[in-house]
């Protein structure tokens, strides 16, 4: 029997690693190096899991998601990364626990993972880029199985007969590493339905002038979101917290990444959605600014949140503040910035606790694929079994990893899953 396996990204390394049969299997993929994306991850050094999967609500697709990563879970993943070499080493980081290989180095994965393949006896063929993918349901190939189909698979320059293929291309996310989301149209081919794909794990563009001087700022936030429907009411909110980082027409971290995978879809389909940083977090804020401007005195009013946020986000607070004071007419009494701290009225005090707290990104629109970390939507899982991750339509093929629709977290949630979901499909065909 032939196996195809189609794209040699992190799903499909970590399949063609664990597969074993006597069956000849090939490994495609349209690189002239397998992993590319793999070897990006955790900035080089491979965040391949999390410590904690207690709880898997923020994994979209949840209840499919959840039925993989508790047949395979995170013990099962750093088991077989010391079975192929690989010492994980856990570092925690404001509260989350992130596993990476004790080398610290992303190439100690990839060529565990591709001396494993070779090992393995897998074929592998680079730069082939997949252009189209036909089946024949009608071909038996083999007497004990008069249903099974033939899978022709065409590259650019040669064409392949399997008995049985798994489609591991990943999705759209990075696409300097391959993942042009070609082969949804192929799927799309043979009736499977794709959700749209969407860039996920990625920063906000915006067009607020106000941030254009902020490049290289960083500042821990509670990042909130607020989704409107066409009522301008609430729909939902979102909440997350830790490094926001700034630039000159984009606004990302990790809070911002994650936030991008719950609020994405709500901005293509064209909600209105409001975003919002909360950077001093305290319940005595105001009492808190009362204080400081008792300590403070002596200085100048423009540096009066000097130590307590980045300057030139300060710079940005006292100016939104004046502002407003300037332009609220009820205020004006003596209430605009004073050159000295001691100045300050409490109504300016009390217009600077809503900028600290409930700081607004203006114009926000959705980050592009060639910076996003996951694809945002792929395959429709609702013709795809859970308990073999074999399409319902096609016998004979599988799908792993990103080109599910299924995406998880920053910290290693989307490579537990591409090893998840190729475990799952490795024991499908044996």
């Amino acid at each position: 029997m032939n196996i195809g396996i189609i794209g040699g990204g992190a799903s499909g390394m970590m399949l063609a690693s664990l597969i074993k049969t006597k069956d000849k299997v090939t490994l495609i993929d349209a690189n002239a190096k397998l992993g590319k994306k793999l070897l990006l991850t955790g900035n080089g050094k491979c965040n391949f899991t999390a410590d904690d999967f207690t709880d898997l609500h923020n994994i979209y697709n949840n209840d499919f998601a959840r039925a993989i990563y508790k047949k395979y879970d995170r013990d099962s993943f750093l088991s077989f990364m010391k079975s192929i070499g690989i010492e994980p080493k856990l570092e925690w980081h404001k509260g989350r626990g992130y596993y990476y290989p004790n080398s610290n180095k992303s190439t100690s994965v990839y060529y565990a993972l591709l001396d494993k393949i070779k090992a393995n006896g897998v074929n592998i063929v680079y730069n082939a880029k997949v252009i189209n993918i036909e089946s024949d349901n009608n071909k038996k190939t083999s007497d004990n199985d008069k249903n099974a189909t033939n899978y022709i698979v065409e590259t650019e320059t040669d064409r392949y007969v399997f008995d049985k293929i798994v489609i591991a291309t990943g999705g759209m996310s990075y696409k300097n590493t391959g993942s042009d989301g070609s082969v949804y149209k192929i799927l799309e081919m043979l009736k499977h339905r794709v959700v749209k794909p969407l860039p996920g794990l990625v920063g906000f563009a915006h067009n607020d002038h106000d941030l254009k001087g902020l490049k290289g700022v960083r500042v821990d936030a509670k990042v909130i979101a607020t989704i409107y429907d066409k009522d301008s009411k609430i729909l939902k909110e979102y909440i997350e917290t830790g490094e926001v980082q700034f630039n000159e027409n984009y606004v990302s971290g990790i809070p911002m990444m994650d936030m991008s995978r719950y609020i994405n879809r709500y901005i293509d389909d064209g909600y209105k959605v409001e975003l919002r940083l909360n950077l001093y977090d305290r319940e005595d804020i105001y009492d808190y600014l009362v204080k400081r401007r008792e300590n403070l005195y002596y200085k100048k009013a423009q540096d009066f949140l000097c130590g307590l946020l980045p300057d030139e986000l300060a710079n940005v607070i006292i100016k939104r503040t004046q502002n407003e004071m300037h332009n609220d007419t009820s205020n004006r009494r003596g209430e605009l910035c004073e050159p000295e701290v001691e100045n300050l009225t409490n109504g300016f005090l009390k217009s600077l606790v809503k900028y600290i707290t409930n700081f607004k990104i203006g114009n926000i629109s959705l980050g592009n694929f060639d910076n996003a970390q996951v694809t945002l939507g792929g395959v429709d899982i609702n013709a795809v079994n859970v308990d073999t991750l074999e399409s319902k339509i096609y016998k004979g093929m599988y799908f792993t990893g990103e080109v599910l629709d299924i995406d998880g977290r920053c910290g290693g949630y989307n490579l537990q899953l591409a090893y998840s979901t190729a475990v799952l499909v490795s024991h499908s065909l044996m």
